[in-house]
């Protein structure tokens, strides 16, 4: 059986092409510039302050560089990367960053505020980092879980950075991105991270969606294919059913199904024009069909758009229709 290679991107302030940035936020309530956030990268970085009467409203709130909450957790679930139904990835490598002014405990036990993928609930995963007592300076390698961690390998203004680095071989249905907070309050952390995974070659439904919003309460979609958080790698069983249940629930959407035995990219509210060329590379179609032209061309815009943010691509085609 032939398997996909897939990627999976989280970027919460900073990003992965970014080598070095300054990003970080001001949680010094006594500073004039309290509550905002500087240098950010792509997404938004995280703040929590549950003082809403003091309060109501931080300026990174207000500016979009942040997403505030106002209760505290001991862990917290920043999203969800991959949740296959019936269906196993591998996940093959795991690269981790956060800028934050939360810390460690011990030698490297917990990383407070950095965004660790998780196969289970909260901050319980088979990631978590150890006590390592053989080593007395950064970077930490462990050879017995075969990860590195760093850190402060660069400098910020304010806070720390973290880096985690783990590759292996582990086989999960779902693939939680979590972050260790233990209840802490005025605190914030700018954070990426990359998963590498692989899965069974299947057909896929080509969909960005919001896991929470839109997949997770249909049932259909979840019986039909899996959720992934870059919109491309959602296997399926049957290509017709994927079709099918896609027409019933988002006819006004724009979508395609790529049915991998007979190598066809199915287009809903698309036309050719508007996949883009790093699609075509990964799933190498023979052939394309419109099962419905695009009738507003702002839907298939959306549809392009987001899925070239959700894989961090720019898009190859200069104009559109």
């Amino acid at each position: 059986m032939p398997f996909n290679t897939a990627r999976a991107d989280a970027r919460l302030g900073t990003a992965p092409y970014t080598e070095s940035p300054n990003s970080y936020c001001q949680n010094d309530t006594t500073a004039s510039d309290y509550g905002k956030c500087y240098n950010i990268v792509s997404g938004k970085a995280i703040f929590v302050q549950a003082d809403t009467t003091t309060y109501p409203t931080l300026p990174c709130e207000t500016d979009g560089t942040c997403t505030r909450y106002t209760a505290t957790a001991n862990h917290r679930n920043l999203a969800t990367l991959f949740s296959f139904t019936g269906k196993q990835a591998i996940v093959q490598y795991i690269y981790s960053r956060s800028h934050s002014v939360l810390g460690i405990i011990g030698r490297i036990m917990y990383l407070k505020g950095h965004p660790i993928p998780s196969t289970g609930d909260g901050a319980y995963t088979f990631l978590f980092p150890s006590h390592v007592y053989e080593q007395a300076t950064w970077p930490i390698y462990d050879p017995v879980e075969n990860w590195k961690a760093h850190l402060n390998p660069y400098t910020i203004t304010k806070g720390r950075v973290f880096v985690l680095r783990w590759q292996g071989t582990l086989f999960t249905p779902v693939l939680y991105l979590t972050a260790y907070e233990e209840y802490s309050n005025n605190v914030w952390y700018a954070s990426d991270a990359v998963v590498v995974y692989a899965y069974e070659s299947s057909p896929l439904a080509v969909i960005p969606l919001d896991y929470d919003k839109e997949w997770l309460p249909y049932q259909e979609l979840r019986n039909t294919f899996g959720f992934s958080i870059n919109g491309v790698d959602q296997p399926g069983w049957n290509a017709d059913d994927i079709i099918r249940v896609l027409r019933e629930l988002f006819p006004g959407r724009a979508w395609a199904v790529f049915d991998d035995r007979q190598y066809v990219l199915y287009l809903y509210n698309l036309s050719p024009d508007y996949v883009p060329d790093w699609l075509i590379e990964k799933l190498a179609p023979t052939a394309m069909k419109v099962l419905q032209p695009p009738a507003d061309v702002t839907v298939a815009k959306a549809w392009l758009d987001l899925l070239n943010e959700r894989n961090a691509q720019i898009p190859p085609q200069a104009e559109l229709p």
